[in-house]
């Protein structure tokens, strides 16, 4: 039980949905407490600035943690292409609740206050949050911390071992099999 549990957590997408599910309690925090203090009449912008908040947290943790092991030391590249990822990914989070409010009206007056924070809801961090989330890991595992590239090359090991001397695959011959003919320029 205990070592399933911690093979669980070798896997990336695992880590990433529970650094994702820690930094989307931490904006739903700030969200609302932004929310219904200093920015009551703007709840895109709090939803806006809690989302950037988290997402420090969650560079933080994805670069440390959640991708360790895929591509060595955090770089400056490393946090450009974080940086780019998430400010798309924040402008993909805001987009279903600004739609909600300023597309569709979902708001008060024209629907109660109660209808209005439930829209909310769904809108920004639920349909948000979920098309941010497939987008970012998507584009942070591909580009920025490479853990797609680091995957393809494990398995191409597993394949077809490298022989360190021959500086190209070594290619395991059964019995009675013919060896590959290499070509010539």
């Amino acid at each position: 039980m205990k070592e399933s549990f911690f093979k669980l957590l070798q896997n990336e997408k695992v880590r990433f949905l529970i650094v994702g599910g820690g930094c989307f309690v931490l904006t739903m925090v700030i969200n609302y407490a932004l929310k219904y203090t200093v920015l009551t009449a703007k709840p895109t912008t709090a939803l806006i600035f809690a989302t950037g908040i988290a997402s420090i947290v969650s560079y933080i943790l994805s670069s440390r943690w959640t991708w360790q092991g895929s591509s060595g030391k955090p770089t400056f590249e490393q946090f450009l292409g974080f940086f780019i990822v998430t400010v798309i990914g924040i402008g993909l989070n805001a987009l279903p609740q600004w739609v909600s409010r300023y597309i569709f009206h979902l708001s008060y007056p024209n629907i109660s206050f109660l209808a209005q924070e439930i829209a909310d809801f769904i809108a920004g961090p639920i349909l948000g949050t979920a098309l941010a989330m497939v987008f970012r890991f998507w584009a942070l595992d591909r580009f920025v911390f490479k853990g797609y590239e680091a995957r393809k090359k494990a398995e191409l090991h597993e394949v077809v071992p490298f022989d360190s001397e021959q500086k190209s695959p070594s290619m395991p011959m059964d019995e009675g099999s013919v060896p590959p003919v290499q070509k010539t320029s």
